[in-house]
């Protein structure tokens, strides 16, 4: 049933005269009336709606023309035979064409010669198989400028009876910027290869995870896989052929460096070659910074500098050598005069500091010049250079041995406790330069002359010393040469005393002229002998007796105490060994003296152990004692020594306590056991208040220690009780007993009484 809505407006028309006609009652009339007024109103909304939705069709219509038109894109409809049926105003500008012309332009007559049939053959394929295409095309043709286009090919719609498509739609890219700009990247990017192909170290940029971002010619080069492409290989496989990153000494990893100190750094690569030969690499690592200035990579250089170490090497020792030949005699190899100088004040200043006593000898080759001028200065050469070896045969490490010029030697010799122990080194280079010379086969002899001058008595600066020294060396060459003279006359004839002393001395332990005396040491608490002490005599035939002090340091000097000493150690363990056999000072010691060339002995424990196994004697029969002023003053080369005997069980001891420089620190590390007050802090007791202070001291720093502390030179019954009540336990001296001869302390120990002391017991 047709309603008002659905009703034309002629319709409308001639029913509302039918209407009129038919009604019979007003009412009716009213309502049809009624309904024509809805109708109206309706047909005037749908109006307005179709006229509000066509100005949007319209506006829309406009915007897509717009946006197609000046779209950054040029686009085309483009059918089979590429002519562009319909384009945008971006493509007709980018074609240089006029939109609406009755001649369809052909997009491949504008494209560079060649490309029209390519561009037909994508269309085709596009039209038939209804997949889109892409093409790189070139716009123009020479002379005139080109364009470089991407062009992109899609299928039309079918149309509406279902027919296949006969136009696709194109779009046209203008991608000549582009194309520019990656041109300009891949030449950038071959310059910066061929600038680092240039470089002739190997250089490799590489990512935090080691894998190779970049390398040059000589990285390729030297790399052991150069066949893995860049960004597929670890730098560690690369260039050592390793399958784990590098973290050995010999190879440490710049990138870990790198990445924990965020700056550049340097490492050492060290490799051992094939051939055994050592190569040093230097590798530089350089952080390589991302855009936010993080560290996403690190820049490697590597340069081989094992021949620049070598250089540097060889540098160093040709600088060594021109050092050397500054200070030294070319001829000799011997300090010049501006060494000597040199070492000379320095020994001057040690001297002085350790108030000591320095000698200085010069030394002149007699007649000399009668062999230079008779066997030529080639013969006269040969026996300096002898001359010089043997001079440095006969003097200490510490020594200095100078040649001044010609035949003038200097010697220095330092750390004397006594000048006159100069002579008997004279006495030696003497007798070095007496030995014949052998030359060319021929056999010479040369003596020489020396003169000595001391510091501080004969000069306190070089120039004096030296002049000193000179003129002595006249001296002696005046009184007949091949002989030494000291500056002072004195002192020569003291040397050449000692010098006479010396000769003896060495034939007194073959001709047996030594013997050891026995003094009891005793508890003052109980009377009870505890030990002895060891001390040696020197029997002269016709002059009797010599006093220890007048040969001791005489043999220490020349090195005659140590076979002295170790006889001293076998006679007393031996006499030791007979008393305990005969029920004698069972739980006693028996004391020797150490000197301090001995304990500087390295193999003293050796020779210690060695003479009680041959004797049989219990190592806690035996103890030993150094001086004071040695042994503080040399705390390092006694302490070995020191702990190696008390190891055994043999108590060490210091001799003389109180009259060195005493150093707690060093007493307290080297760790002895014994320390024995001098006579001449015991002399004055008890009457002598700084004697007292003294021993008092001495007493409580032994038993803060825990050290036994012995007293020597106890002579009165006074000096005795005033050490027993201070604490000291033990004495020895003249008012027990004198030093006796190893039959009559056996008798002492048996009770019998002791002959008088003689003069020349000393304790």
């Amino acid at each position: 049933m047709a309603t008002f809505t659905t009703l034309t407006d002629r319709s409308l028309a001639d029913l509302l005269d039918a209407l009129r006609r038919e009604a019979r009652y007003p009412s009716d009339y009213a309502r049809v009336l009624h309904d024509l007024q809805v109708h109206q109103i309706e047909l005037e909304m749908q109006n307005r709606e179709l006229r509000a939705a066509q100005q949007a069709l319209e506006e829309s219509r406009d915007r897509y023309a717009n946006l197609y038109d000046f779209a950054p894109v040029a686009y085309a409809t483009l059918d089979r035979q590429g002519r562009m049926v319909e384009m945008n105003l971006t493509a007709a500008r980018l074609l240089g064409v006029e939109r609406g012309r009755t001649v369809e332009p052909f997009l491949g007559l504008r494209l560079a010669p060649g490309q029209n049939r390519t561009l037909l053959s994508a269309i085709g394929r596009v039209l038939a198989t209804g997949r889109e295409e892409s093409l790189e095309a070139t716009l123009g043709r020479p002379p005139q400028p080109t364009r470089e286009l991407h062009v992109l090919l899609q299928c039309g719609r079918p149309d509406a009876d279902g027919a296949a498509p006969a136009t696709c739609s194109a779009a046209l890219v203008d991608v000549t910027e582009i194309k520019q700009a990656q041109a300009a990247i891949v030449s950038q990017q071959r310059f910066l290869q061929s600038i680092i192909d240039g470089v002739t170290d190997p250089i490799l940029v590489i990512g935090t995870d080691c894998q190779i971002q970049l390398v040059n010619a000589a990285a390729r080069a030297a790399a052991y896989n150069t066949d893995a492409p860049t960004g597929c290989a670890s730098c560690y496989r690369a260039t050592q052929g390793r399958v784990r990153p590098c973290d050995s000494p010999d190879h440490p990893c710049p990138l870990r460096e790198v990445l924990a100190r965020k700056a550049m750094v340097k490492v050492v690569h060290r490799d051992l070659e094939a051939d055994g030969v050592t190569r040093w690499t230097e590798v530089i690592g350089s952080p390589l910074h991302g855009p936010a200035g993080e560290i996403v990579g690190v820049i490697i250089s590597s340069h081989d500098i094992t021949e620049h170490l070598q250089l540097t090497e060889q540098l160093k020792e040709r600088e060594l050598q021109l050092q050397h030949q500054a200070g030294h005699d070319a001829l000799t190899g011997l300090p010049n005069r501006l060494l000597f100088t040199d070492r000379l004040s320095q020994a001057m200043q040690r001297a002085h500091r350790d108030r000591r006593e320095l000698a200085l000898l010069f030394l002149d080759l007699d007649r000399f010049k009668d062999i230079n001028d008779s066997l030529g200065h080639a013969v006269g050469d040969e026996i300096l250079r002898q001359v010089a070896q043997r001079l440095c045969a006969q003097v200490r490490e510490g020594d200095t041995v100078a040649r001044l010029g010609g035949d003038e030697f200097t010697i220095v010799l330092g750390d004397l406790l006594r000048g006159g122990d100069a002579g008997l080194v004279a006495r030696k280079l003497l007798n070095a330069c007496d030995q014949p010379f052998a030359v060319n086969g021929q056999t010479l002899f040369v003596t020489a002359s020396v003169g000595i001058s001391l510091y501080p008595q004969d000069g306190t600066d070089i120039d004096t010393l030296v002049r000193n020294a000179d003129a002595a060396m006249y001296q002696a060459k005046a009184q007949g040469r091949a002989t030494f003279r000291f500056y002072t006359a004195d002192l020569t004839a003291h040397a050449l005393a000692q010098v006479s002393l010396e000769a003896t001395l060495r034939q007194a332990l073959a001709n047996d002229e030594f013997s050891l005396h026995y003094q009891p040491q005793h508890d003052l608490e109980t009377g009870r002998i505890l030990g002895c002490e060891a001390l040696i005599r020197w029997h002269r035939p016709a002059l009797g007796i010599v006093e220890p002090d007048d040969f001791i340091h005489l043999a220490e000097s020349t090195g005659l105490i140590v076979p002295i000493s170790a006889w001293v150690l076998r006679t007393a363990a031996t006499q030791m060994n007979t008393w305990q056999a005969q029920g004698l000072l069972t739980r006693g010691t028996v004391s020797v003296n150490l000197s301090s060339r001995d304990i500087q002995n390295p193999n003293l424990t050796e020779t210690v152990v060695a003479i009680l196994d041959q004797v049989g004697l219990d190592p806690h029969a035996l103890a030993v004692e150094i001086t004071e002023t040695w042994i503080i003053a040399h705390p390092e080369s006694a302490a070995f020594n020191i702990l190696r005997l008390q190891t055994l069980g043999i108590d060490v001891g210091i001799d003389d306590f109180g009259v060195g420089y005493s150093s707690l620190t060093s007493l307290k590390r080297l760790a002895v056991r014994v320390i024995k007050i001098d006579r001449s802090c015991v002399a004055g007791l008890p009457d002598d208040a700084a004697g007292c202070a003294i021993a008092r001291a001495v007493i409580a720093l032994g038993g803060a220690l825990g050290l036994k502390v012995v007293a020597e030179g106890v002579k009165t019954q006074a000096q005795a009780d005033f050490l027993k009540r201070e604490g000291c336990r033990i004495a020895q001296g003249y008012l027990f007993s004198r030093a006796l001869p190893a039959a009559e302390f056996a008798a002492y120990l048996r009770g019998r009484t002791p002959p008088p002391a003689t003069g020349c017991d000393q304790t």
